[in-house]
């Protein structure tokens, strides 16, 4: 099963456990199609029960091309005989166009296809068949899939290095249904639909200049666009409503943009991110935000060696370092770290020591800075995500320094008492109550809060994560992470630091590196996450580079300065 199936998969799991749609009795699938094979490794990845004998429901697939009435009566009277309940998951092929209904409902999909009006008269003229429910599914496309003709428009693209659109396509309109939500359908009416009813399955609405353009859009810059100047066409119509489907708790697994990148993604065999998609969640600026964090990055390295203070890079930069041998390709910051005793000596020399170009912020000499980590910062930039744009605090591109500190063998009493203070801290910082579960309490502890500094706040938590310092534990854990839930990590394995390189630049990592990506991202650390968890772990909300913008760069999309 390559990549690009697994996320599929993936999408559906787990949207079917986030909705409760787990079956609980036993299931068989039956049916000459592909579509078995992706329903029985849901199921199996979900640790439903697969039976070909004791079963409680049957899942039955048919091509509407190939179906013969004899295997449908066959399916019906066992049905009836063994008091099984049965679900007819009924593959389409083209639609019939209607120049006058726009979405095609269940009786008037009927009415004007023969080949379905034929079977669902066959299943109702079997007496007592009202155990029995069927899904009609639309177009299908994904990684095995091609009913919207996408590879046909990648060739074009790939030979002529053009998408060419017409005034016929902003007439043809249609639906498809793209293959998660294919499963979670399956899912929804086999726990929520009514017996004797049929559900139209469809993702989404297209338009063919629609699908052509989307296509642009996710393909590299060298591809272009252009439109033939041929004559208006009258709209015509093929398409299903899903709106009985979407009574019963249906909704789309994902978005149609995200659908269509996974799916073009598999049929060009590439398991990045388009360069389109990933420039744009930045406004352009990804690699010009890329850049000033390496230059930084350079400078801290600089500092460090001239004084002899081992230092290494750690979560997502590490993991990016030994994987990527630079960025992971969905990420956009930097993470350094050092052991207490050589970030002190590294405290006093950058004082003198970094260049004019950035700050260095921690609480101690930045007013208002109130975050559990240094940083480099560099000046005349902003950049601030979501959770950052909630607070009163200096902003701007930076380099995260994190401290590892020595700690207990089992710090979870140490992690609990710090994870308070972090709460207080974090409800004082927003001078605002929060609004979870913990609004109340907030709500009456703010006013006590309030009657003390940020700084005596940022002052206290610091001396509680070096309760330690000064006792050779012999293990150490970043508190000002995340992820201190984790868990302590023997100190040995930080001791001692590696050369490693990210993006050219020369940088290190831990000696004990191999463990601590496991305990931070699983055993198999190396192996790329489903495609639709490829995203940036910070929810960005605005940035700008303000002075350090580069107009020698080329390969830089200056367009997302100019906005």
């Amino acid at each position: 099963m390559n990549s690009f199936v697994t996320n599929e998969l993936f999408l559906s799991t787990e949207y079917i456990r986030n909705h409760s749609l787990l079956y609980t009795g036993s299931v068989c699938v039956e049916g000459d199609s592909l579509i078995c094979d992706y329903l029985k490794n849901t199921a199996k990845s979900l640790g439903l029960s697969l039976s070909d004998q004791d079963y409680n429901e049957k899942w039955v697939v048919l091509n509407l091309a190939h179906y013969q009435d004899n295997d449908v009566r066959i399916y019906l009277d066992n049905s009836i005989k063994e008091n099984k309940s049965l679900l007819f998951i009924i593959l389409t092929e083209n639609i019939p166009q209607n120049a006058i209904v726009q979405r095609y409902a269940e009786m008037e999909l009927l009415s004007v296809y023969d080949k379905l009006s034929q079977l669902i008269s066959l299943i109702k003229e079997t007496p007592n068949h009202e155990n029995v429910k069927a899904v009609i599914c639309d177009r299908i496309f994904g990684a095995e899939f091609d009913a919207l003709s996408l590879k046909e428009y990648l060739n074009e693209a790939e030979k002529y290095q053009t998408i060419t659109a017409s005034q016929k396509d902003i007439a043809d309109h249609f639906s498809a249904l793209y293959i998660s939500d294919l499963i979670d359908a399956v899912f929804t009416v086999s726990k929520y639909g009514k017996v004797g009813n049929i559900y139209n399955a469809s993702s989404y609405p297209f338009d063919t200049f629609e699908l052509k353009s989307s296509l642009y859009r996710l393909l590299p810059p060298c591809v272009s666009f252009k439109m033939d100047n041929n004559a208006h066409e009258q709209p015509h119509y093929s398409a299903l409503s899903n709106g009985k489907l979407c009574s019963i708790g249906f909704k789309n697994a994902c978005t149609k943009e995200e659908a269509l990148r996974y799916t073009l993604s598999a049929y060009t065999q590439k398991f990045d991110l388009f360069p389109g998609f990933i420039t744009s969640q930045y406004d352009g600026k990804l690699s010009l935000l890329r850049s000033l964090q390496l230059d930084m990055l350079r400078e801290f390295d600089r500092i460090c060696r001239k004084y002899a203070i081992p230092y290494f890079l750690s979560g997502g930069s590490m993991l990016g370092a030994v994987r990527h041998q630079g960025y992971i390709p969905w990420d956009d910051d930097i993470d350094v770290s050092m052991l207490r005793e050589h970030y002190r000596k590294f405290k006093v020399v950058v004082r003198d020591e970094l260049s004019q170009e950035y700050l260095y912020q921690n609480f101690e000499n930045h007013n208002g800075y109130h975050y559990f980590f240094d940083r480099i910062t560099a000046k005349n930039t902003y950049f601030a995500t979501k959770y950052s744009d909630a607070y009163e605090m200096p902003k701007g591109i930076s380099v995260d320094i994190f401290v590892f500190d020595n700690a207990p063998k089992n710090p979870s009493r140490f992690f609990k008492k710090l994870m308070r203070k972090r709460l207080l801290m974090n409800v004082r910082w927003k001078n605002r109550a929060r609004k979870d579960k913990a609004y109340l309490l907030s709500k009456l502890l703010l006013p006590i809060l309030r009657l003390k500094s940020m700084n005596s706040y940022s002052a206290s938590y610091d001396k509680a994560v070096r309760k330690y310092e000064h006792k050779e534990t012999g293990y150490v854990l970043p508190p000002a992470t995340d992820h201190t839930y984790r868990g302590s990590m023997p100190k040995e394995w930080f001791s001692e630091v590696i050369p490693a390189s990210f993006e050219g630049v020369d940088t290190f990592i831990p000696k004990g590196y191999d463990n601590y990506l496991k305990i931070w991202y699983g055993e198999n650390y190396m192996t790329l996450l489903p495609l639709s968890l490829r995203q940036s772990y910070h929810d960005y909300y605005r940035l700008d580079t303000g002075t350090h913008i580069n107009h020698s760069d080329k390969e830089f999309d200056y367009r997302g300065e100019l906005l």
